[in-house]
């Protein structure tokens, strides 16, 4: 694969979130549209047209629509037992590096150049107090409301796979081809400053995130392992989640009371 479609599939996709990131997302708070459909909207739609755009290209290049003759091609083979402590280790890896990296974030996000965008909550905005168990999720009251955690974790799933699908799957082994062992790091770097450059505050706390998730796939030679490291890496997420849709409603009102009695 020459380098410009690279750039290219890596760049559209980019693209598209940076604008609805920082440009669209606004322009629909404004006009109304919930905070929680206008953003996921503008950074999910990109993602999940991957999924049959891989399979649109294999299909273009000459690739049979069976499965086996698919899965080796995208490289959705089993990992050995043994890889798997090479995935929990990227995920402990990333973790402990997100958190040692985020006074980074931090620092880049005070500079107007770097800044997230004012509507974005915490705990994706660093200049944002965030507090566990949250109440609220990007303006929806979170105590109860399971069906939010019902559609919101089969959409991310997909999204994750559609990613690796595409960066793993269908793009790194012709990498290799060009890269041999170098391969990784190109499509780390592509993933992490081309596709995820509406993250700007973040562009050095992504690299060993970014950096992981390709190198899991090339050394295991499996698209599977990549997917294990993104997802198990984005789960705590859910967990947040989970933990603010159990704490009780009753909590907030009591917090609230206390503040106007206060005031």
């Amino acid at each position: 694969m020459p380098i410009w479609e690279q750039l290219l599939l890596f760049g559209v996709p980019g693209l598209l979130l940076f604008c609805g990131f920082h440009y669209w997302t606004p322009k629909l708070i404004n006009k109304g549209i919930p905070l929680i459909i206008s953003f996921w909207f503008f950074l999910w739609m990109p993602v999940l047209l991957l999924l049959p755009l891989s399979i649109l290209l294999y299909w273009l290049n000459g690739g049979n629509l069976v499965i086996a003759d698919f899965n080796e091609r995208f490289r959705l083979v089993p990992f050995h037992s043994t890889d798997w402590l090479w995935v929990i280790g990227s995920v402990v890896f990333t973790i402990i590096a997100d958190q040692l990296l985020e006074p980074v974030g931090r620092y880049f996000a005070k500079m107007r150049f770097f800044a997230p965008p004012s509507y974005l909550p915490a705990p994706f905005n660093p200049l944002k107090k965030f507090s566990i168990p949250p109440s609220h999720f990007f303006g929806v009251p979170l105590s109860g409301n399971w069906s939010l955690l019902a559609l919101f974790i089969p959409l991310h799933i997909i999204a994750m796979f559609s990613e690796e699908l595409m960066w793993r799957g269908y793009i790194l082994p012709l990498q290799i081809d060009s890269f041999g062992i170098y391969a990784w790091i190109i499509n780390g770097l592509f993933w992490a400053w081309i596709v995820h450059a509406c993250l700007k505050w973040h562009f050095i706390g992504m690299i060993p995130g970014m950096l992981i998730a390709p190198w899991i796939a090339q050394h295991t030679g499996s698209t599977w392992a990549s997917f294990a490291v993104h997802a198990i890496g984005n789960s705590p997420l859910w967990i947040i989640l989970i933990l603010g849709i159990l704490k009780p409603p009753l909590d907030d009102e009591i917090k609230l009371r206390i503040k106007e009695l206060n005031a």
